[in-house]
């Protein structure tokens, strides 16, 4: 149609009068227009498509969900947001993700998604309450852990003060082989730990 325009212009350009080429123009410019809005109501469609398909993945997702089927659900959420990733209802997919990887403890991608919800639609506060709620989880799991080393360790060195104990009572008895042993393990044990001086000591 362009090349079309182009050559009425030039016909029109040559001789002012030739009221064809005007006409034929006049044609040219509707036929442009009829061809864009088809073109806007195609991408309109596919667009909607596109977002239909999404939802229908979202809603799979949140089916698993309810069944507690967590893994399961953040594959149909990865295909949610693998198909629309910045529609209007993507900051949706991602908020379901979050929820998806709370539940199978990967905090650390549920707030990344969280974070994506929010840049994607900045009043949807939903994805901001969970984001707390995994900022939360966090904490919890850090000090859990902490907790858990620390009785660990406990475990530890009571378990090498116990072998040193024991390679006293042999020291006692004159089993000196037998107290070199123990002390051997207490060190294998703990060989850097509060105590451990003491053991090396003893074995000396």
């Amino acid at each position: 149609y362009s090349e079309a325009a182009d050559d009425c212009l030039s016909s029109i350009e040559l001789n002012d009068s030739y009221d064809k080429a005007r006409t034929l123009l006049v044609k040219i410019r509707d036929d442009e227009k009829k061809v864009l809005a088809e073109d806007k109501e195609a991408k309109r469609r596919e667009a909607e498509d596109i977002i239909r398909q999404a939802d229908e993945y979202k809603d799979s997702g949140n089916a698993f969900m309810k069944n507690k089927q967590f893994e399961e659900a953040l594959d149909q959420y990865n295909l949610a947001i693998d198909t629309s990733a910045d529609g209007p209802n993507s900051h949706i997919y991602y908020f379901n993700r979050a929820a998806a990887y709370r539940y199978l403890k990967q905090y650390s991608e549920a707030a990344d998604d969280c974070l994506s919800s929010i840049e994607l639609n900045d009043s949807y506060d939903k994805a901001r309450t969970l984001l707390v709620k995994i900022r939360d989880d966090e904490k919890k799991v850090l000090a859990e852990d902490k907790e858990a080393k620390r009785r660990e360790a406990e475990d530890i060195i009571r378990q090498a003060d116990e072998y040193k104990d024991s390679g006293n009572a042999f020291m006692k008895n004159k089993q000196f082989e037998e107290a070199l042993d123990q002390y051997n393990l207490a060190i294998d044990t703990s060989a850097d730990g509060p105590n451990s001086y003491i053991y090396y000591f003893n074995r000396a």
